[in-house]
């Protein structure tokens, strides 16, 4: 898996128009997984995201692959109004 590299400026809205979510990674070790923290980009608020081979853990929830899928799939793919 290519791990995504960001810059992690807080308020950094140059692309966007609004503060960028900020992305680190953390690799697993013995027992724990591996996972993705996001945090706000003009805040403190965070997200942690557990990952494995058959299922996700985001914000505590646990659920397979795909049903994350589906669920996240719809709202990724909405259309901007032009």
């Amino acid at each position: 898996m290519d791990l995504l590299k960001r810059k992690n400026r807080f308020y950094d809205a140059r692309r966007f128009g609004q503060p960028r979510i900020r992305v680190y990674h953390k690799k697993g070790k013995g027992k724990r997984m591996p996972r993705y923290l996001l945090k706000c980009g003009c805040c403190s608020e965070k997200l942690e995201i557990y990952y494995s081979k058959d299922g996700l853990e985001i914000g505590g929830v646990n659920g397979a692959i795909d049903d994350w899928r589906e669920i996240f799939l719809p709202l990724l793919l909405i259309e901007e109004d032009k």
